[in-house]
């Protein structure tokens, strides 16, 4: 792509990443977003300990890289049997058409610290009383520190009819997986095709178990939009977030800025929807709908879920998702939705002091997105050290949670958030000082081309990041 469409039409490449550099400096620098401007380094802590990092994904790694910059001499052992991990953000880019298959491909080696030993095992079970792990390779390792940076897992078969590998396929989609989110900008271009033809219909489902990147299932819905409306017939094609709940987004400024959005763009929406069969012979989807009925037994009113199918032509899908199974099968450590449960602000397990969690599979309310983990991971590894030396953990994680919701080619929402404030109110976190709830394209500009960068210098720890 020579040029970057925004708003107010095309400008160039080396323009727009003069912006977006300028842009990227101001975010990342922001105090209250990635943990300051840089500072200088510390002494490094002669505190000892055997400490075992679970997963070399984002969170992992970039945990791991602050232990090794306070630890004077760090015993730190990650474990992963990944080579590759990915940029998982840019997976709607893919969908969209707007960077190419491979650009979220990260290679862990060229990022596991250099003071960190790698296992390139997976992780099978933890025994958090005798303090040890077992992996597929057959070994049991020690630990006297354990940070579970796991990640989370997608059923796709919680849904009827469906498997895997019939992502990509028959218009179904999901940006969740890879390869799907690479097949979708095939099914954007086939359904763009189609709506000059004859009526189509698009559906972007939702999930009720908590999800990675919350916007991500409006993301696509917007992208889809805009490609249909530029490419296609859009008024041959009908929109329509199909969601679980009873809110467009769990912070209300945004809930009500995102309504806003979708009646302007002419999509539709369905609360209370949850998807629970796939037919894809007949593209059809069904749904589970909470109605009042009457029990004459009981003589009152109860919920019951009322059947309700539609017809697709195109339907995203967001999997239920839950904690990695070593977390969510071990009762110990998951709570009812199988995620890790820790501390909200300290991110310490508070039966087991020894282990931390970071990134997706922490138990937090906010905090499933790569955003998070970066003000996530040296909280955890100070706190770690804090224990390692005897100490209480002195740094606190403040649900910081931020979502970049692409509203079309050339914009974006900065969706920037996180615990609710003590009297209750939704607590914004907005990195400039712009009303958070705009579609901006300078916000477009960062996405594309400024996050990633920011992204793999957190993997090295670096302070600004």
């Amino acid at each position: 792509m020579d040029k970057v469409t925004t708003q107010n039409g095309a400008i160039s490449r080396r323009d727009a990443l003069k912006f977006a550099a300028i842009v990227g400096a101001t975010y990342a620098l922001n105090p209250a977003i990635g943990g300051g401007a840089i500072e200088a380094k510390a002494a490094r802590i002669s505190a000892k300990g055997r400490i075992v990092v679970i997963g070399a994904g984002a969170a992992g790694i970039s945990t791991a890289a602050k232990l090794c910059d306070l630890l004077e001499n760090p015993d730190i052992t990650i474990i992963d049997d990944t080579n590759v991990h990915l940029y998982q953000p840019a997976f709607s880019l893919i969908a969209g058409g707007v960077v190419s298959a491979d650009y979220p491909k990260i290679n862990n080696a060229d990022y596991v610290p250099k003071g960190a030993k790698w296992i390139k095992q997976k992780v099978i079970a933890i025994d958090p009383d005798a303090k040890k792990v077992m992996t597929s390779g057959g070994e049991t390792i020690d630990y006297d520190f354990l940070v579970i940076a796991a990640g989370i897992d997608l059923d796709y078969g919680a849904i009827e009819g469906l498997d895997r590998s019939m992502l990509g396929k028959d218009g179904i989609a999901s940006i969740y997986a890879y390869e799907s989110a690479i097949a979708a900008w095939d099914q954007f271009q086939e359904l763009a095709k189609r709506s000059k033809e004859r009526k189509i219909n698009a559906l972007f489902c939702e999930t009720a178990t908590p999800i990675k990147c919350g916007g991500a299932p409006k993301k696509i819905a917007f992208l889809a939009q805009d490609y249909i409306k530029r490419n296609g017939k859009r008024d041959n094609a009908e929109f329509t977030q199909m969601m679980t709940g009873g809110a467009w987004f769990g912070v209300k400024p945004y809930a009500d800025a995102i309504e806003k959005l979708y009646s302007k763009r002419e999509m539709s929406s369905e609360f209370k929807h949850k998807l629970v069969k796939i037919d894809a012979k007949n593209r059809e989807a069904t749904f589970a709908v909470p109605k009042l009925v009457m029990d004459d037994d009981l003589g009152v009113e109860v919920e019951k879920s009322e059947l309700v199918t539609k017809p697709y032509d195109f339907i995203h899908i967001v999997p239920n998702q839950s904690g990695a199974s070593i977390v969510a099968k071990n009762p110990k450590l998951a709570n009812p939705t199988g995620f890790l449960k820790v501390n909200i602000e300290t991110l310490q397990n508070e039966t087991y002091p020894e282990i931390f969690g970071v990134g997706d599979i922490v138990a937090t309310p906010f905090g499933k997105t790569g955003g998070s983990a970066r003000k996530q991971y040296p909280i955890v590894a100070q706190n770690l050290v804090d224990v390692m030396q005897g100490k209480a953990p002195s740094q606190k994680y403040n649900g910081y949670t931020v979502c970049p919701l692409i509203t079309n080619y050339g914009s974006v929402m900065m969706l920037e958030f996180g615990y609710r404030g003590a009297d209750g109110s939704d607590t914004l976190m907005p990195t400039a000082p712009l009303d958070p709830t705009q579609e901006r394209w300078m916000w477009w500009l960062l996405k594309v081309h400024m996050l990633k960068p920011i992204y793999t210098a957190m993997l090295r720890a670096n302070a600004w990041a």
